[in-house]
Parts: C-alpha cells; structure tokens; sequence
C-alpha cells in the first residue's frame, strides 16, 4: 500500500534560511521523496501548514491542490492497480508528472524519443559497423551506409531518420536500382548481404521485427576468371618494365604470387623474415600463416625493405589500399607504350590483371598445370579441409606446401616442371 506525508525540509537551508515542503511517498518499507516547491522559514511551518508568512493563504491553498491531487492519483491507482510492481521511487515520479503536467509531457516526449532512437537504422549500424575489428571489414560496410545515404538523400529523405521497418521489400527493390547505375550486380549483392546482417543483429537484439529477406533473393553474377596461366605470367614478370612505378607494380605483384598469393593488406604489414619464413596471421581469416621466403621473393624483400614494416609500402603510403590501387592501375597497364601527348598507346599484357590474381593463378596452375592435390593447395591456401592439428602433422603439411610453393615458382619463372 502507497502512503505519503508532508516533510518540512531543514537539513539543508537556503542563503535566506528557507527549508523545502517535500512528499514523501513509502511503500511496503521503501522510501522517496520530491519537493513540491515550496520553501518557507523553519517559523513559519507549524507541522501541518504554513503560518506568519505573508502569502500563508496562497501557499497553503497550493498545498491543499497538491494534496488533493496526490490523494485523487492514489485512489485512482488503487482502483486500477497501477502502482503493482513499482518501487517507491517509480510512484513518486509518478506522482511528479500528476502534479506538474509539463514535466508528463516533457518524459513522454523523451520516452517517445527513445523509442523512436530504438527504431533508428542508421544509428544502430554505425554501432554494428564499429563492433568489426577488422579494418577492411569494417570499409566495405562504411562503403554501404555510404550508399545508404546517398540513395535515402536521391529520394529526398533524411537517411538519420531511416527506421528499420520502412527497410522493406519495395525498399530494396529500390536501392538496387539505384545502386546499379554505377556499380556491378555483385557490389550491390555485398551492400545487400550488410544491410541483412545488421538486421539480423537488430532482431537479436529486440530492435525490431521487420526482416524483408525472409523471401528477397540476392542476386549475383559469375565473377570473371582472374586466373592466369604461368605462360602469361612470364609474359608479364619478364617484361622490361619502365623504372619506378611500374617496375615496382610488377615486383610487388610477383612477391604476391611467390608467398602464395598473399593478400595485400597481410603483405603490407608483415614484420619479418624469421628463420626463413614469414609468419603472420591474416587479418581476413584471422588463420595463422607460415610461409617459406624463396630466393625470388626474398631478392624483391630486399630491394624493397621497409623501416618499420617488412617492405616500404607503409613508409609511402599510409593507407596500403591507396599504394595497391594505384599498383593495380599500373599493373593493367604493362605492356602499353608511352607516347608523347598521350597516356599510352598499345595493349596491355594482362589487361585484367590485379592483385587477387595472384592468389586465383597461384592456385590455378598448381592444380591444372603441375597436378599439384587439391588438398595440399586447400592447406597451402588456408583452406584447411584435412587434419593438421598435431605438431606433426603441422610440419608434414609445411613441408608439402614449401615444395608446392617451390614447384610452382620453378615452372612459372623458369619453364622448368619437375614431375617428382
């Protein structure tokens, strides 16, 4: 049961010795209190009203308004059972907003917001794209709210206002056709595999109930083979590059596909050469990786050493994507001549090439060019579909890669294939 009593306030006094009129609301031992308001001289409160002051009658009338309004609040939540289950503290609140209806207005106003901040997709998938560890993860889905924004300002909608459940299937029907105006079908799959994720997280976390997916098929297309055959490779390793920046194109490509294809961002942040081997765990996978340095690849290492990394990559570059773009560029170029008035003229050698060919080619000739087993280009690549989980067994399966490794390399650069 809810109980109140009027509490005159002298603990602490106000620079003109006034103390407060406060409500103290108890309940089953529990215990809070508000202040109505009012403050008068610790003379002029005799216990039960307000006396010798010189608007007595006023404050006393506001002091029975108040306690009519309380007694009329506690009936009613009597009546209704309104107060069940609430704290001593939560009544008093309650009972603040019945007294000043600018203050109920003001929390449901607040309440509202918070609800509808709940309901907000922009600002949850920021949250959800900052949990990503991973830098270039957390790129490509900075990359989609990107096209988010842009798609909700085409349409002439504030995306900060975007709620989950205006995301519907007409929704993205609608974002794909906008998307596909500059970019391919698979880059649009990708915004539309983020936009699910966050989804997923925001039903986990009781953010919303609307999930479009549910009967939305993502589409995708074939992706075009970025695989070369070791004859074009020594097209292109052996060509005479112009110096600098083309030269080192091909060198940074060629280092790639000697250490099995290592993807860019793992290549520019590698820390050493150790016993023969660079040791890194991929920043993709998050899988430890051991990989024997050959003649070929260490020669490049030590042309192009770095100060605090590996390689220089990072010296000059403080983004590795913006070097490896601007490598990729290059490397589609080799083979064009240069001409005076004109960028180049002529084609290119391997005019599809980029830096994940390295990788796709690597296995590619190991399988269809050397009959290299597939299980052992599955461990050289990562893909661990056999048990490697001892020690030993570890050190049998390194041993098989460095020599897959080693055959790969022989026959790419040197037109030699040895069948042992």
């Amino acid at each position: 049961m809810v109980r109140y009593r009027l509490f005159f306030d002298d603990r602490r006094l106000d620079k003109s010795g006034r103390g407060k009129l406060r409500i103290v609301i108890t309940k089953q031992g529990d215990s809070s209190m508000f202040s109505l308001g009012i403050a008068v001289l610790p003379c002029q409160w005799d216990g039960t009203k307000i006396v010798d002051h010189p608007q007595a009658s006023t404050l006393n009338s506001m002091l029975s308004m108040k306690k009519g309004a309380i007694d009329r609040a506690l009936l009613e939540a009597s009546a209704m059972g309104s107060f069940c289950g609430m704290t001593a503290k939560d009544v008093a609140e309650e009972l603040k907003c019945v007294l000043d209806p600018e203050l109920k207005l003001q929390r449901e106003q607040k309440k509202a917001l918070a609800i509808l901040d709940r309901q907000l997709f922009i600002p949850f998938y920021r949250e959800f794209m900052s949990s990503k560890h991973n830098p270039g993860t957390r790129g490509l889905y900075n990359d989609t709210l990107k096209k988010i924004v842009s798609y909700c300002s085409a349409v002439g909608c504030d995306a900060d206002t975007l709620v989950f459940e205006s995301i519907d299937k007409a929704w993205l029907d609608d974002f794909v056709v906008f998307c596909r105006t500059t970019e391919s079908q698979n880059t649009v799959s990708r915004h539309l595999r983020d936009i699910r994720a966050v989804l997923n997280e925001a039903i986990d976390e009781g953010r919303t109930q609307s999930y479009p997916f549910r009967k939305y098929k993502i589409k995708t297309e074939e992706s075009f083979d970025k695989s070369f055959t070791a004859e074009e490779l020594r097209n292109l390793f052996r060509y005479e590059c112009y110096p600098g920046g083309e030269q080192r194109a091909v060198d940074m490509f060629k280092l790639s596909f000697c250490l099995i294809g290592i993807n860019s961002v793992d290549l520019a942040y590698l820390k050493d050469v150790d016993r023969g081997r660079v040791n890194y765990v991929r920043r993709k996978t998050h899988k430890a990786y051991s990989i024997k340095v050959q003649p070929e690849a260490l020669d490049i290492i030590e042309r192009y050493k770095g100060e605090e990394y590996l390689l220089d990559i990072l010296d000059k570059n403080p983004n590795y994507k913006t070097f490896f773009n601007r490598a990729s560029k290059t490397l589609r170029k080799v083979g064009k001549r240069r001409v005076v008035g004109k960028k180049s003229e002529g084609t290119a050698i391997l005019p599809g090439v980029c830096f994940g060919s390295a990788r796709t080619s690597w296995a590619t000739i190991a399988q269809s060019e050397l009959d290299i087993p597939r299980d052992v280009i599955a461990a050289a690549l990562g893909h661990h579909t056999v048990d490697i989980t001892t020690t030993y067994l570890r050190t049998k399966w390194r041993e098989k890669v460095d020599k897959a490794n080693r055959k790969v390399l022989d026959w790419v650069f040197y037109g030699i294939k040895d069948d042992k």
